[in-house]
């Protein structure tokens, strides 16, 4: 037997596939569509404004910014999510072929304003984002008030492309 016919011992190796599965529930929206802050606002305070934890999640937009389907990323505590990592708010949005995404948490305290850690978290996303061809078009904060809502991109607050 020469070296070239001996069996060589196979290995098993997993073979993964990637699902993206809808929810049974669905986000019912009186805008397909997020123009402007404001339409995202409603739309998350919808998903998210009621609840009396900290939850994280993104609005999946097409190249129109049609709306194209929802994520809760993380639910976390009364006063707070920890850390966020790309990896799991950018996963569902390439499983459903998202062009942009709105990122987004709500405040059960209250107050609608960021916190330093919230605008690391969405510098960090961002950069993430324009690697993989999926911006962050916006970061909006929602409370249990409708009315109170903050868009890090309409106050300013949104971290700089460059510095993301």
């Amino acid at each position: 037997m020469n070296a070239s016919s001996a069996q060589v011992p196979l290995h098993k190796v997993p073979i993964y596939e990637v699902r993206l599965v809808k929810c049974r529930r669905s986000l019912r929206l009186a805008e397909t569509t997020v123009p402007e802050a404001n339409s995202a606002a409603r739309t998350m305070h919808a998903m998210l404004g009621l609840t009396d934890r900290e939850h994280f999640a993104v609005l999946f937009l097409n190249g129109r910014h049609q709306v194209t389907g929802a994520h809760v990323v993380a639910i976390g505590g009364q006063h707070g999510i920890g850390t966020i990592e790309p990896r799991t708010v950018f996963r569902a949005a390439i499983a459903a072929c998202a062009s942009a995404l709105v990122v987004s948490h709500n405040h059960p305290s209250g107050d609608a304003g960021p916190s330093r850690e919230d605008i690391a978290t969405t510098a960090k996303l961002m950069k993430a984002g324009r690697i993989l061809g999926i911006p962050v078009i916006d970061h909006v904060i929602v409370t249990r008030d409708s009315r109170r809502w903050h868009s890090m991109l309409e106050h300013g607050t949104l971290p700089p492309a460059d510095e993301a």
